[in-house]
Formats: C-alpha cells, structure tokens, sequence
C-alpha cells in the first residue's frame, strides 16, 4: 500500500534540516545543495575532492566554493567503517557514501532534530535549523523524494540496522508495516531529495538560530 502524499503531510506537517550557523543566507540564495555537487563544482583538486566524498568525513571541512563561498562540508562521525562494512547488504561502501552525499536530508519529526541538536558533537555549537511546509516540498518534488525508516549516516554499534539499495523507497513502495504499526517518531526517520532543492527558500516556514537543542532566535520568517 505504501504512503500517500496526503498521509505524509498529515502526519508530519514540517520538516527539519540542521545546517551550519550562518549558512542559511548562502543557502536562500543557491538552494540545499548535496555534498558532491558542492564538492565535484568547487575546484578542489581531484585528490582533496577524493578525501571528501570517496572516505567517511571524521569531521567538518569548511571548502570555499567559486559560487556559493564558504562551504561546511558535515563530518560522518556516526559512520563507523567496521560497523558499516558489516550492516550493508547489498552495496558497497563507496556505494552507500556516494548514495549519500548525493542527496539532502530532512527530519520528519521534532524529537529527531532534537536528539541530533543534542548529540555530543552538537550541542556545544550554533546551528541555523531550517523548518519547511512538506506538503509543498512534497508537491513539486514528489518525484525526487525518498523515505528511510533507519539514520542512514549513523553506525555507531555493532549489528547496526542493516542497509543498501533497498532502504531509501519512494512514498508509494515505503513498507506498510513501518507506516501502520510505528508511532509518529520512529514510522519514518528521514526525508531525502535525490539531487537537492535548489529553490529551499520557497517552502520555508522559518529558519531558527539554536545552540544545542535550544532555540536562541528567529532568522527568517516569510
């Protein structure tokens, strides 16, 4: 049966995308760009291209960029290599970084951008958390739109969920069983956009400053 885009929308109303304080001016004006556009179009050398997208980032990278300027490329620290390597299914791990760096992640539900504002390499630092209408996103870019039930970017235990081509589905494939029986918080964990959003500003609700997981001003609010 999977999820109708009404069911969505209903059930989670907003969305949620944590982004590096100051970031969000950059971001109103080119869009919420995956990581290998950003990284393949900086003209980085090949080899510092390589270090960003063919290995797990241990920590963020600020890149300057000829069009958009400053850059954080998010770290992958969650992504532990031996517990990865062992929870993938069916792709390889270049394979699954590259499914990842080529799309732009969102919350469904506030209780998981809380937990990720909380998180110990989070909650000391400034975030501009960016909040979007998802019947909106979801109505001009229904096509492009996938749903995981799992934290792709996070292995931090042995026997982590496992993973791979099948993970990431689109609304009307999404597993039944996820969608009916799971609470609101864990019936789907993450919103992707396969190719990013370009034109982000236009389905914004707000943009908020926050440190950790608390809110210390509104940046935008159309």
């Amino acid at each position: 049966m999977g999820v109708t885009p009404a069911e969505l929308w209903t059930r989670y109303p907003q969305l949620f995308h944590m982004a590096t304080r100051g970031a969000w001016p950059s971001i109103s004006e080119h869009g919420l760009l995956p990581t290998s556009t950003l990284v393949s179009s900086s003209g980085l050398p090949r080899s510092e291209q390589d270090v960003l997208l063919q290995s797990i980032r241990p920590s963020s990278t600020a890149i300057e960029h000829p069009v958009v300027g400053t850059v954080n490329v998010r770290d992958q620290a969650p992504l532990r290599l031996a517990f990865l390597e062992e929870s993938l299914t069916d792709m390889s791990i270049q394979e699954w970084l590259d499914l990842l760096n080529g799309r732009v992640f969102f919350w469904l539900h506030p209780d998981r951008l809380t937990r990720l504002l909380s998180a110990r390499n989070y909650k000391n630092s400034e975030h501009d958390v960016i909040t979007l209408d998802t019947q909106s996103l979801i109505s001009a870019y229904g096509a492009k739109v996938v749903l995981s039930p799992i934290n792709s970017g996070a292995t931090l235990f042995p026997r982590a969920r496992p993973r791979g081509s099948g993970t990431f589905t689109k609304l009307a494939d999404y597993p039944d069983e996820k969608w009916r029986i799971r609470a609101d918080a864990t019936a789907v964990a993450e919103l992707a956009v396969i190719g990013g959003v370009p034109d982000i500003a236009t389905f914004v609700v707000s943009v908020d400053r926050y440190q950790g997981p608390v809110r210390k001003s509104t940046l935008f609010k159309p």
